[in-house]
C-alpha cells in the first residue's frame, strides 16, 4: 500500500486514474454501436466518472497550507497560486514564478 505526504498528492493520483477512465469510457461510447444500449451504458458511465472527478478535484485537490482549491493545471502544478508553497513539502518557493 502506498503511503501519500498529503491530501493533494493522494487526489492527484486518484483524480489521473479517474480522468483516464473517463476518456476510455468516452471512447468505448464512440465505438460502440450507434443507439444501443452500450453505448448509453458506457455514456452514463463516462458522465458518472466525470463527476466524481469533479467532486474529488474540490475534496482532495486543495492547498495544504491556504484551502485553496486547484482545479486548473493540478496535475502540473507544483506550487500554490495563492500562498507560493510547495503543495507536497510546504515550504515557500523562492522563485518569484510558479508553476
Amino acid at each position: 500500500m502506498k503511503k501519500y505526504e498529503n491530501d493533494f498528492v493522494y487526489g492527484r493520483d486518484r483524480l489521473r486514474i479517474l480522468l483516464i477512465s473517463t476518456a476510455v469510457g468516452a471512447a468505448l461510447s464512440l465505438l460502440s454501436p450507434q443507439y444501443s444500449w452500450v453505448q448509453v451504458i458506457f455514456m452514463c458511465l463516462t458522465v458518472v466518472l466525470f463527476v466524481t472527478s469533479l467532486a474529488l478535484i474540490f475534496k482532495y485537490c486543495r492547498c495544504p497550507n491556504c484551502g485553496k482549491v486547484i482545479f486548473l493545471g493540478v496535475m502540473a502544478v507544483t506550487a500554490c497560486p495563492r500562498c507560493h508553497r510547495n503543495l507536497v513539502t510546504g515550504k515557500k518557493v523562492k522563485s518569484g514564478k510558479s508553476k
